[in-house]
């Protein structure tokens, strides 16, 4: 009896240093998706704010439309495109990222065991 006893009370040691090292990996891990949930989060107000200058872009252009003709409004015209070409790039590329970054933690979140976080927070971009 005192044998068996000992090893329940082993085993019992065993159980609760798993279920620590378990409940560590855990907390490791919400922390990892915490910190990219905060990355996407940050990519997604730099897209906001790439959006806010295209638009504000666009707006320009619409008023240099309705001037009338001039070498000036043509330069001003040329620049801005140029500028609206780089902020487009931008967008794409931090979209890109967003979307990879959410690929990830979707992907962890269907690898992390049993319990499947997953956390949907994509950029929320215009058209």
């Amino acid at each position: 009896v005192e044998r068996l006893t000992q090893e329940v009370l082993v085993l019992r040691e065993k159980v609760a240093v798993a279920e620590s090292q378990v409940q560590e990996a855990t907390g490791n891990r919400r922390q990892q998706l915490l910190l990219m949930l905060e990355g996407l989060v940050a990519e997604r107000n730099r897209l906001n704010e790439a959006l806010q200058a295209e638009r504000q872009l666009y707006s320009s252009l619409v008023k240099f439309h309705t001037h009338p003709d001039s070498a000036a409004r043509d330069h001003t015209l040329q620049v801005e495109l140029e500028g609206v070409q780089e902020l487009r790039g931008q967008l794409e590329e931090a979209l890109g990222r967003s979307l990879e970054r959410l690929s990830r933690l979707e992907t962890q979140g269907t690898l992390g065991g049993g319990e499947q976080e997953r956390v949907r927070a994509l950029p929320q971009h215009v058209s």
